[in-house]
């Protein structure tokens, strides 16, 4: 197997291994920074409160009576 020209000892592969995931970690923390800049200022918070007794009530009622389905095609009753 060939060696990896600017890792060939100890100390070069050991520093790879160090730096490379603080790199990322870095690199990801910047970027989610970045994310959230860019959201806007008026842009409203969710709410855990139920909807007001009028707009549940103007809701479509479920259906109460389910119907089965009709035999497969094909079938002779």
């Amino acid at each position: 197997m060939p060696t990896i020209l600017f890792a060939d000892n100890f100390l070069a592969s050991s520093l790879l291994t160090l730096l490379m995931p603080v790199c990322l970690l870095i690199a990801i923390v910047v970027w989610y920074l970045l994310a959230v800049k860019r959201v806007p200022g008026d842009t409203p918070q969710s709410s855990a409160v139920l909807p007001p007794p009028d707009v549940a009530a103007a809701a479509a009622d479920p259906q109460s009576e389910v119907t089965p389905p009709g035999p497969p095609p094909g079938e002779i009753l």
